[in-house]
């Protein structure tokens, strides 16, 4: 038996189930419907399940080569699965787009064969907390995954790196005080492998610029020609919340007839959100568009315009951020102008890099970091986008046709919601 085969094969035993399988079925099918047949090839029937590759009368050659590829094919794929924790910043059950990115990743992970674990945080010292307790547990995980909070990672990713396990940050960016203390992945902190973030700044600015075209298209300048504007944000912690209002102000630079009247802190919490807003509204009775942070911060605001009154979508226009279910209904309401959105698939992409990394391909190469784009969408694309954002068609999608490891061409990753919407148009 040629020492390259997978161990446990047998030449007597793949000639018997596959003249077997010829008998019964004819001369064509398929490389992944006899490998299962085999206990110890079941792990390559799973690397190989989208390859139609079909056998017959005169492919002896050809199906021999497949199986010598199949065990050469890295050891770390018969091991056990990779393990991987992932810090939630907030309980997903009580915030909508947590929610989203949870879900998303743990069908990722079931379709990449990564056994992920959530540890849910209720506030950063917690967050902190979690990290610790995973990377002292007796059964350590392979890869953590974590978003950055000012300061506090800083020391997570000490604790990381001694304990020898391997960090991707998600979600969020350094903040600018931090930068030169934690470097860039790879630099300070050898374990500290990668870096996958939104440009919030650019989604702040699609957002704001969406809202003014659409406050012109519909006449809402006041009596002074001017487009009056209240912004709500985050904190003064998050980068995401920092980089969207940076992003909502570089657009109204190009826009010298909106001007922001008021902008405010409402700390991503819907309660916070609805208080503020009813003062706001009642400071500046002329506003007429409303830019926030996220759709949780939205639906406060929408609230208070109900309860005041104002007719959401025609005398004041509301956008948010992340595409939650919650924004996509007002949307279809017509209360909600536009969400931007698209970034709660992140977590799967930090888990196809960790798989791609784990199995030989560096995705260093052309950069640790990696910066996502968002898409804004208002009530017209929902139809377009209503598959990406049904959860009973993430089961559907291919997250290893995203991966170097299954296709080891991919040259460019394609971390894009037009990327999953393709797949599931097919």
């Amino acid at each position: 038996m040629n020492a390259n085969w997978p161990p446990g094969v047998h030449w007597p035993c793949l000639c018997f189930i596959w003249q077997e399988e010829r008998e019964m079925h004819g001369n064509l099918f398929t490389i992944y419907q006899i490998l299962p047949k085999i206990p110890s090839l079941r792990q390559y029937a799973t690397i190989m399940k989208t390859m139609k590759i079909m056998i017959g009368t005169g492919f002896t050659v050809m199906f021999c080569c497949l199986l010598l590829v199949a065990g050469s094919i890295s050891e770390a794929w018969a091991k056990a699965p990779i393990r991987v924790t992932f810090i939630a910043p907030t309980p997903p059950s009580s915030a909508p787009f947590w929610n989203d990115y949870v879900a998303f990743m743990n069908v990722a992970a079931k379709d990449l064969g990564i056994e992920l674990t959530v540890a849910e945080s209720n506030n950063r010292f917690e967050e902190a907390d979690n990290v610790k307790k995973a990377l002292h547990a007796q059964r350590k995980p392979d890869y953590l995954i974590h978003i950055y909070q000012a300061s506090i990672s800083i020391s997570e990713l000490e604790l990381a790196d001694k304990a020898g396990v391997k960090t991707i940050i998600v979600n969020t960016s350094v903040v600018d005080q931090d930068r030169d203390s934690v470097g860039f992945p790879r630099e300070k902190f050898p374990h500290w492998i990668g870096h996958i973030y939104p440009d919030d700044r650019e989604a702040g600015k699609l957002l704001m610029d969406l809202l003014i075209k659409k406050a012109r298209d519909m006449g809402l300048h006041g009596d002074d020609n001017t487009i009056h504007a209240i912004g709500l944000g985050g904190n003064r912690l998050a980068t995401s919340s920092i980089h969207r209002e940076e992003g909502m102000k570089k657009s109204l630079e190009n826009h010298a007839d909106v001007e922001l009247k008021r902008y405010v802190l409402a700390r991503w919490d819907k309660s916070t959100s609805y208080n503020k807003t009813r003062k706001l509204l009642a400071l500046y009775p002329e506003t007429k568009i409303v830019w926030t942070v996220n759709d949780h911060t939205a639906m406060g605001a929408l609230h208070a315009m109900e309860e005041t009154g104002i007719k959401a979508g025609k005398d004041v226009l509301v956008g948010g951020i992340d595409w939650s279910q919650d924004g996509i209904e007002a949307m279809r309401n017509g209360c909600m102008v536009a969400s931007v959105g698209g970034h709660f698939m992140e977590g799967a992409w930090a888990l196809i890099m960790i798989l791609d990394y784990q199995n030989g391909h560096d995705f260093a190469d052309p950069n640790p970091t990696l910066r996502s784009h968002m898409t804004v969408i208002d009530a017209k694309d929902i139809n377009a986008y209503a598959s990406v954002l049904d959860r009973k068609n993430w089961k559907r999608i291919d997250f290893t046709s995203l991966s170097k490891t299954y296709n080891p061409n991919l040259t460019e990753y394609d971390f894009s919601p037009n990327a999953i919407l393709k797949q599931l148009e097919q």
